[in-house]
């Protein structure tokens, strides 16, 4: 494993859930926190987000996430969590890679019943802990205590899953700027010190 120092730039990937946009919610703001601290930060454009598509949805992470090393950072929101974990085990699989971490908002691996026409998407997801759990190191799940769209029993099921410290926000919905979440300072208070490691 490399030895890391505080001048290596970090790559950090953030990916949006069912029916938003990389310029929604708090991912703009958290993109420009990324780049003054000097990294790279991309923000994962997601096709028909509205009636996501799986293999179209895997397709986009392979196009736009293709380089994963040690200095890689994943964050994912709602729907992008069990997207990004499906993307991720597999590349595990194929290329032995290893990332530093992933950070969780609002993640499920479980259908939910506030969103039944997701039922599809969510079965197509194949993931294998031991392999997520060897390959991402350092994983942190954000819960809301009245999130309504996942609720928080499911997201500390897929935390369980993945071995992520988690951490609860209280009375934060589903984290969405309608929420007031077009910044969540509890994240850049974990993903900072990660980023000087």
């Amino acid at each position: 494993m490399n030895i890391q120092n505080s001048s290596e730039i970090h790559k950090i990937y953030i990916i949006h859930g069912h029916d938003a946009s990389p310029n929604d919610h708090w991912y703009p703001w958290l993109s420009r926190k990324l780049q003054q601290a000097g990294h790279y930060s991309r923000r994962i454009v997601m096709a028909n987000a509205s009636q996501p598509d799986f293999e179209a949805w895997q397709k986009f992470l392979a196009l736009q996430m293709p380089d994963l090393d040690e200095n890689t950072i994943v964050i994912a929101h709602s729907l992008g969590c069990l997207t990004a974990l499906h993307y991720l085990n597999q590349r595990f699989l194929q290329t032995g890679a290893r990332i530093k971490a992933g950070i969780f908002v609002s993640g499920f691996k479980t259908r939910l019943t506030t969103q039944p026409e997701l039922t599809n998407f969510i079965q197509c997801a194949k993931m294998d802990s031991g392999i997520l759990q060897t390959h991402i190191p350092i994983c942190i799940s954000f819960i809301s205590s009245n999130d309504p769209i996942v609720p928080p029993p499911a997201s500390i099921q897929l935390g369980s899953f993945i071995n992520a410290q988690i951490y609860e926000v209280k009375d934060a919905g589903h984290f969405m700027a309608e929420d007031g979440f077009s910044e969540i300072p509890e994240l850049w208070d974990v993903l900072k010190p990660l980023l000087t490691t």
